[in-house]
């Protein structure tokens, strides 16, 4: 995955040829209309363009400022309110640091949309390789956080001695060792390209193999981005949800509500995008399409990689709020932030009284996924047979 929609380009992938015209080289495209084989002319854009130097720009700082604020929360809350970090909070963890870095890059891009790359060839590929990262490491890790849960409700009892601290912070390396195996291209092809006197741009020059390069990229991304994790969180989740049936807990109808809103929300945010990537990939291979549709594609393509960006602000909410444990330890942060007299026992307990105040609260109704995978994570080690697997 290469950055994202820039001023030369309303694809993800940057542009790899030269332009057509040292007059006004931002107002073409690399994109050439055949006639029995022979290319007569080229597909001016500027209208697609004027609208990304608008828009972009200030969805990126949207999303930027939303997705630094809500990170960041989540993330000091985890530091510094749990006392002992489940797998399931050590992968919400991650996802908010992923997400940290990911919107941070944003404002970069925003800049180069709205006037040039002004940050230097090194800056050009540290930008690009931590986009990538973190673009995919952020998927990764709402990928694993169904798998944990799958293991702690569905697998309880065979999985719950397995399902160690180590393996965990094992399996979240090896999750940002591949997301890192991912931007090699970003790291080798990507540097700076000066368009016009003073004027550069930061994109991936993949010399004669461009179009080689840009479908194998984004097919990467349906596949790995979109494809895998979508199939292994209605998976994960609908065996929790056969086994929240048959089980019937207290809150099993809230449980299996979230369940389904965490599959719908990542469908809803990244269906679009990859549906459009998809697309631009058919105009590429000529399977369809004329420069009208290449125009709308573009189109499309800017305003749903920008509302897949929002992934950054919105799923670290939905996973952190369906936890009760998590919304108390943000009522004690909120609390201290506000210089209250009053601050919730969970908070004022030391790290020694904690399971004894979890072992409290999972007394009372469960009113999340989380909530059930926490009593049952708690539950098994004392239930012998009695926690039968239910897989």
């Amino acid at each position: 995955m290469c950055p994202p929609a820039m001023a030369a380009t309303t694809s993800p992938l940057p542009p790899t040829t030269k332009v057509a015209s040292s007059e006004d080289s931002s107002s073409f495209y690399d994109y050439e209309y055949y006639l029995d084989g022979v290319a007569f002319m080229l597909c001016r854009k500027d209208e697609v363009l004027s609208f990304g130097r608008v828009f972009l720009p200030l969805f990126y700082g949207l999303i930027f400022v939303l997705g630094l604020g809500g990170n960041l929360l989540l993330l000091v809350v985890l530091l510094r309110y749990v006392p002992r970090r489940r797998m399931t909070e050590i992968y919400l963890l991650n996802l908010a640091i992923s997400n940290l870095l990911f919107v941070v890059t944003l404002p970069f891009w925003g800049i180069s949309v709205a006037w040039h790359w002004v940050f230097g060839n090194f800056l050009c590929k540290v930008v690009s390789t931590l986009y990538t990262i973190n673009l995919y490491s952020g998927i990764f890790f709402i990928s694993c956080m169904s798998l944990d849960k799958y293991l702690e409700i569905v697998c309880t009892q065979l999985h719950h001695r397995r399902r160690t601290r180590a393996k965990s912070l094992l399996l979240a390396a090896v999750l940002w060792a591949v997301a890192l195996a991912v931007s090699i291209p970003d790291m080798v092809f990507v540097r700076t390209h000066e368009n016009a006197p003073g004027t550069w741009d930061c994109f991936a020059d993949f010399g004669g193999h461009g179009t080689i390069w840009k479908l194998f990229l984004r097919f990467q991304q349906n596949l790995l981005g979109f494809l895998l994790p979508l199939l292994a969180m209605i998976f994960f989740y609908s065996r929790i949800g056969s086994v929240l049936v048959r089980l019937r807990p207290p809150g099993q109808s809230r449980a299996l509500r979230m369940a389904i809103g965490l599959v719908v929300a990542f469908f809803v945010l990244w269906f679009p995008y990859n549906v459009t990537l998809f697309l631009h990939s058919l105009l590429d291979l000529q399977v369809f399409g004329d420069c009208k549709v290449s125009q709308h594609v573009d189109y499309a393509l800017q305003v749903t990689e920008s509302i897949a960006f929002l992934h950054c602000c919105f799923t670290p909410v939905l996973y952190a709020f369906s936890s009760r444990r998590f919304r108390q330890y943000l009522k004690a942060f909120l609390a201290t932030v506000l210089r209250r007299h009053q601050v919730p026992y969970l908070a004022q307990a030391p790290p020694s009284s904690y399971s004894e105040s979890s072992r409290l609260s999972g007394q009372e109704d469960i009113t999340g996924m989380n909530d059930l995978g926490e009593r049952q994570a708690e539950d098994s080690p004392n239930k012998g047979d009695a926690g039968k697997n239910s897989a």
